[in-house]
């Protein structure tokens, strides 16, 4: 049986589709967040399971307002179905970034706060919509914020060198969400030396670096991080031995100020 690769071939004799978890069906939520975990898996990549629609779109398609996304969100969240991160991009708020689980992961209790099992659904609290210090409190616990906030020069670190091997103009090319993505994913699963070896290793790959029947170069973050076994492939091309005598390019010069590489 071929893997899909692209929810947007998740297609039945009716058109697309989602697959819902059982234990998802299950839990103490309301339907409308069912409803909203189904609509984030249309969105999700099928691979990271992270998504970045905007609340106003999810509320459009849900025929609700976006007060009530909120408080959805804060329902999956609780049972652990749904990891929401603040997007900031030069001091401008995006979209969030979701993250569908598929598989039971721990609800938003890391300090003892109770979960909506132990406290019934948040539409019953009788407190009106959270505010968004409440949101941001709810939908991300302080380990996912400590994360993030250490995480950040490192992501920052890895687009630098990635343009700098690349050799792009860095006001012209942007790190964008699905670059940010893409290298949060790849920090999150391997060491940061390995992704730095990674965002280089299309210039050992002959295929990757030119040498092919279009004599395209593809280097594309996007691609070098796509999955473990691209990111596994050109952290490994990276590094295989360099010919003896071979000569330092200046790319390698100016990559070596960025890692802080003083040999």
């Amino acid at each position: 049986m071929t893997e899909v690769k692209d929810t947007s071939q998740v297609v039945s004799d009716t058109g697309p589709f989602v697959i819902i978890p059982e234990w998802v069906l299950v839990s103490k939520i309301s339907h409308g967040a069912v409803r909203l975990y189904a609509l984030l898996g249309r969105y999700a990549d099928y691979e990271t399971g992270e998504a970045f629609p905007s609340r106003k779109l999810l509320a459009t398609r849900l025929d609700v307002s976006v007060a009530t996304v909120d408080r959805m969100v804060k329902e999956l969240v609780d049972i652990g179905a749904l990891e929401v991160f603040k997007r900031c991009d030069n001091g401008i708020w995006l979209s969030n970034l979701y993250r569908i689980r598929r598989v039971p992961g721990s609800p938003t209790n890391d300090e003892g706060s109770p979960t909506s099992e132990d406290r019934g659904s948040p539409m019953r609290e009788g407190r009106g919509s959270p505010t968004s210090d409440e949101l941001t409190r709810t939908t991300t616990n302080e380990n996912q914020l400590n994360e993030k906030k250490t995480r950040q020069p490192e992501v920052q670190q890895v687009f630098d060198v990635w343009l700098a091997v690349t050799g792009k103009d860095r006001q012209r090319t942007k790190l964008d969400s699905k670059r940010e993505a893409r290298i949060v994913w790849a920090l999150k699963s391997y060491p940061l030396e390995d992704v730095l070896d990674a965002v280089q290793g299309w210039q050992k790959s002959p295929f990757h670096s030119g040498q092919n029947s279009d004599g395209k170069v593809w280097n594309d973050l996007t691609l070098l991080l796509r999955n473990a076994e691209k990111l596994e492939f050109f952290r490994d091309h990276q590094r295989r031995p360099t010919p003896a005598g071979a000569r330092v390019s200046d790319t390698w010069r100016r990559l070596a100020g960025l890692i802080g590489d003083k040999s």
